[in-house]
């Protein structure tokens, strides 16, 4: 089956790159090899990319998504809706893009989209969460000299049972 890796972002896209954004975010059957800009189409060839930011949760924290009961009383999990600001979305004026996914990790796609693409195209983090499934906590990433990096701020802790 396959543990998973999930992604908490608030970042601020930079100016040269919101209308690109504002067109493969509001496209509904949204694919980054439709982009017109190469690294980016690039990074859709990678395994998994699409996930990224349209991968649904799963095996994620129950405090990422409010999950609203049916009428039998049951979770309704088809309606959550993200928690913390973490709607997908993405404002052109702004430039700020908000969004949390999940995915199998397998072959580093995390990885590779905050190297190879986020690294290019954010100029500010506001938020940058990595977590995966068996974690007792996340990892926070920052931008440092135009690189993403692991930062010093210590992870949210989660899954602490007494």
């Amino acid at each position: 089956m396959g543990m998973y890796t999930g992604l908490r972002c608030k970042v601020i896209v930079k100016p040269e790159f919101r209308q690109e954004f504002e067109f493969l975010n509001n496209e509904v059957q949204y694919e980054w090899t439709e982009s017109n800009i190469d690294f980016l189409k690039e990074y859709g060839e990678y395994s998994r990319a699409t996930f990224i930011p349209r991968g649904g949760l799963s095996y994620m924290p129950d405090c990422w998504e409010d999950v609203p009961k049916n009428e039998n009383g049951d979770r309704d999990w088809r309606n959550a809706s993200p928690t913390d600001g973490f709607n997908r979305e993405f404002n052109k004026e702004t430039g700020l893009w908000t969004f949390q996914c999940s995915l199998k990790n397998y072959e580093s796609t995390i990885e590779y989209f905050l190297d190879n693409v986020l690294s290019i195209v954010v100029e500010t983090i506001i938020h940058l969460e990595y977590y995966y499934e068996e974690w007792d906590k996340s990892i926070m990433f920052e931008l440092i000299d135009g690189q993403i990096t692991k930062s010093v701020k210590e992870g949210i802790k989660y899954n602490t049972y007494i």
